[in-house]
């Protein structure tokens, strides 16, 4: 049975419209982690990578062909689905200092200093919410200890489109990672080895704190690289060395050759990559430009108040972001003082059903792992007589 909540996306009602751009601190980053193409967790930056672009070449004369190595690339292994949010509460259960995360209350016990704790893809997801009312969402909520879990959960459409994924839609897929690998380099000023696997295993997740309309998140998010030319140490280096360092985002696209194609991608595409950017305070965005064939012809430089600027037609960072808010707001409502590890709060937008987004209450389906709750209990303090 589900309970409607109040929360409506239409970004043409005149509140949404009107609304300001909710008060937001900087992320700042708190630490972070590397996954092995095998998914094993790693604390150091193993898998911190360097931007280093073609050298020798104009970026606008370019023929990086991503096509080259499709057929022996490693895909993700299938346990990646299984994994919910655990590497997020591996890195707070392995975290070297506790006391950056967690906080005495008043009666004593410990609790995370973050009412939110998720993936920055599922803020994403929820904050275009408004512009992309055809695609639906589950999003699975649990109050435990003081903090709210949240846990993106594949819709059918999903696992159905998973499941017909045609060859042609996993080579698009894969062009992204192939054009990471011509850009990307384990040292920095680095000929590329283009001619290696791609391993879409491979991950390097960075940890970042903000507080948005008052809500305080922590939320991990795979960053794709870093500017600088001094080599870091990536077993030894320290959250404050990365914190001066200039993260990049790394995008390939298709290059448009009609005014309706630049029209459709500013409409349904950058609204995705600013709140990507936006939620972990990256200014530029590397961006690869490809013809039908997959060569990239062309590298070019956007900053990320201009994708804003020249998108303003067709969607409003304010309606996102205060949409995400507004949501984030109502989850704490609707939660209220539950304390459960078991209590799991389904919440649903399908604009087909209901133009609202809907919860009901499940029992018995939780995602935070055993070994996760056990940890959080063993470390409060024990009462003394």
């Amino acid at each position: 049975m589900f309970t409607e909540t109040t929360i409506d996306p239409d970004p043409r009602q005149p509140a949404r419209q009107s609304c300001a751009f909710p008060t937001v601190t900087k992320p700042t980053l708190m630490g972070f982690f590397s996954l092995n193409q095998e998914r094993q967790y790693d604390a150091s930056a193993a898998q911190l990578k360097y931007l280093t672009l073609p050298r020798g070449t104009s970026l606008t004369e370019l023929r990086l062909d991503l096509n080259e190595g499709f057929e022996t690339h490693h895909p993700k292994p299938d346990s990646t689905q299984e994994e919910r949010i655990d590497m997020l509460l591996t890195f707070i259960r392995r975290s070297s200092d506790p006391r950056q995360l967690w906080i005495p209350q008043e009666n004593g016990q410990l609790r995370l200093k973050h009412n939110f704790v998720c993936f920055r893809g599922l803020l994403r997801l929820l904050a275009c919410t408004p512009y992309e009312w055809k695609t639906p969402w589950i999003v699975q909520a649990i109050r435990y200890r003081g903090t709210i879990y949240l846990c993106e959960k594949a819709t059918p459409e999903k696992e159905q489109s998973v499941r017909n994924e045609t060859e042609q839609q996993k080579r698009f897929c894969y062009y992204g990672f192939k054009f990471e690998q011509h850009i990307l380099t384990q040292e920095p000023a680095v000929e590329p080895d283009t001619s290696a696997p791609v391993r879409l295993g491979e991950e390097f997740c960075a940890m970042f704190d903000t507080t948005l309309a008052g809500h305080r998140l922590l939320y991990g998010a795979e960053m794709d690289g870093i500017v600088t030319d001094r080599p870091l140490d990536r077993e030894r280096v320290s959250v404050d060395e990365l914190r001066r360092c200039e993260f990049v985002e790394v995008k390939v696209k298709r290059r448009e050759t009609a005014q309706r194609q630049v029209d459709n991608f500013y409409r349904f595409k950058t609204k995705n990559w600013w709140c990507q950017s936006f939620l972990v305070n990256v200014q530029r965005l590397v961006v690869g430009l490809r013809d039908d064939a997959g060569i990239v012809r062309e590298i070019t430089n956007v900053r990320l108040n201009d994708l804003c600027r020249q998108s303003a037609r067709y969607w409003s960072p304010a309606v996102c972001m205060d949409f995400c808010a507004d949501l984030l707001s109502e989850m704490v409502r609707v939660l209220g003082r539950t304390d459960s590890s078991r209590k799991v709060y389904q919440f649903e937008y399908d604009a087909r059903q209901c133009r609202r987004v809907r919860y009901r209450v499940l029992e018995g389906e939780s995602f935070l792992p055993d070994w996760y709750t056990k940890y959080v209990e063993e470390m409060q303090p024990k009462w003394k007589d």
